[in-house]
């Protein structure tokens, strides 16, 4: 073969290669595209799945993380409740699920008993000799052995109970006319003693009906057998003839400077009600509402004519009232020690120390006579408080539980907030450290809605509230109390 044929047939060939190259190169090309173009879509397929999937579990992760809090929130909040009791809270005493009931005196170095000083009382026979002279005692002598004109005499002091049935007779006046008053309507009734007394077992007793009316005809011996509904009516009588009463303990209450006032809740005509008192040391007003709140108080129309100081138990709707106020520091205090229980905080002991020594170095001055804190303690005091506060909130800030956290900082911005009316008592030593007047006065009806669980209706209610605001009251005076319910039933005028 020619040299000039070999040379076009080897170009040619060396063409066909390149050729074959630049179609394999161009193939490699597409092979690739689509290759980066199916991984592509692969790659942002997985990348969305995975995206889509990681969203979902940080959701996921976010509300398990909600529910974690809220059931850690209920733990703290359910063991904060069964750690409450009547020491540490304002729960009553019957709430404790503990069988023995904490003691919510603090421990003193003093014996149990009598202290010394203590004025004790015992039977004397000189009183008794003077009671018989002036005819109080109906003497009666038992000999015992040979009688002679030498004897050393003792006494014993009893009751008898017997039924006197006291016969009035009318007679015709001038006219020929039988003058009957309208109270001797039927021709058998009971006296004053009966109803004063069946009237006050009923209230200051707390002796159902039942029970009152099994009593009346036991003492009796069978005598009188009186019905429940008679009782009632007693009750009723008490409480027209007694209005003037109550007017006049209404009256007295807007002139006093102080006032304590609390209520209790209980079930009346299947309704919620409330029992409140009106507390001074000398006169007591209960008032039966359908419910707490600023419009049933107003409906009373009595605490909002009230313009002196006001003493309760951090009732805010209170403050609608009255010119001054002063809470009640015994709640205080068993909240503090519900709180250092539940945190483990020290501020919450520091401040129950605190009040507990400012109230006992008060005591101190007054049995000295001294009626006034130097200015300068009292700025002291006053700015310890304030610290022990702020330590609060920093401590507050490092507890975990959000539920535990709230709880603790409501007490806080209350002590806070409310320091003026906590620390009245320092600063007005007539002003008392506690609420407790009114506690004890409202004691009666706590135990009579424990034993009954309710009244049966609200006027039944209310005539219960007068006849205790009558009895507490003179309770407070110094008189016997039933000598003033059977004046009363006798329509004699009895004064405040």
């Amino acid at each position: 073969m020619p040299k000039a044929n070999y040379g076009r047939d080897l170009f040619k060939q060396v063409q066909e290669l390149m050729l074959k190259c630049d179609n394999l190169s161009h193939e490699v090309k597409t092979i690739e595209k689509r290759t980066e173009k199916k991984f592509k879509k692969q790659l942002k397929e997985q990348k969305e799945f995975f995206t889509q999937k990681i969203e979902s579990l940080e959701k996921e992760n976010e509300q398990l993380k909600d529910k974690n809090q809220k059931l850690t929130n209920e733990v703290d909040r359910l063991k904060k409740q069964l750690n409450n009791n009547s020491n540490n809270s304002s729960k009553p005493p019957s709430s404790d699920i503990k069988k023995n009931i904490p003691n919510n005196r603090e421990k003193t170095d003093k014996k149990a008993g009598g202290q010394k000083g203590h004025k004790g009382y015992h039977l004397c026979k000189k009183v008794v000799e003077e009671k018989i002279e002036k005819g109080e005692f109906e003497r009666e002598v038992i000999n015992v052995g040979k009688v002679t004109n030498e004897y050393k005499s003792k006494y014993i002091l009893d009751l008898k109970v017997k039924v006197i049935a006291k016969e009035y007779r009318f007679y015709k006046d001038e006219n020929g006319k039988y003058n009957i008053p309208k109270e001797f309507q039927t021709d058998v009734q009971y006296g004053e003693e009966l109803k004063a007394m069946c009237t006050i077992l009923n209230t200051e007793g707390i002796v159902a009906l039942d029970r009152l009316t099994n009593f009346v005809s036991c003492i009796s011996h069978g005598g009188i057998e009186i019905s429940k509904g008679s009782v009632v009516n007693f009750m009723n009588e008490l409480n027209r003839k007694g209005q003037y009463i109550i007017e006049n303990i209404k009256e007295k209450l807007l002139n006093k400077e102080k006032m304590h006032t609390d209520g209790t809740s209980g079930r009346c005509e299947n309704k919620n009600v409330c029992v409140r008192t009106h507390s001074t040391e000398d006169l007591t007003l209960f008032v039966p509402t359908y419910g707490k709140g600023k419009k049933h108080i107003e409906e009373t129309g009595k605490l909002n004519k009230f313009m002196g100081l006001l003493i309760h138990d951090h009732e805010t709707v209170m403050y609608n009232y009255g010119t001054e106020h002063a809470e009640c520091n015994v709640y205080i205090l068993r909240y503090l020690k519900g709180c250092n229980e539940n945190t483990g905080n020290k501020w919450a002991i520091k401040m129950r120390s605190l009040l507990s020594e400012l109230n006992e170095y008060r005591k101190r001055l007054k049995e000295k006579g001294i009626e006034k804190i130097e200015r300068k303690k009292l700025e002291r005091d006053s700015k310890r408080y304030d610290e022990i506060i702020e330590e609060g909130y920093k401590e507050n800030k490092k507890i975990k539980s959000k539920y535990i956290r709230q709880d603790e900082q409501k007490l806080l911005n209350r002590l806070k907030k409310y320091k003026e009316n906590h620390l009245k008592f320092l600063y007005d030593f007539s002003v008392p450290f506690d609420n407790n007047l009114a506690e004890r006065d409202l004691r009666n009806f706590k135990i009579k809605l424990k034993v009954s669980g309710r009244f049966n209706s609200m006027e039944g209610m209310k005539v219960y509230s007068n006849i205790r605001s009558i009895i507490v009251t003179f309770k407070k005076q110094g008189k016997n109390f039933y000598e003033v319910i059977n004046n009363v039933y006798k329509n004699i005028p009895v004064s405040i």
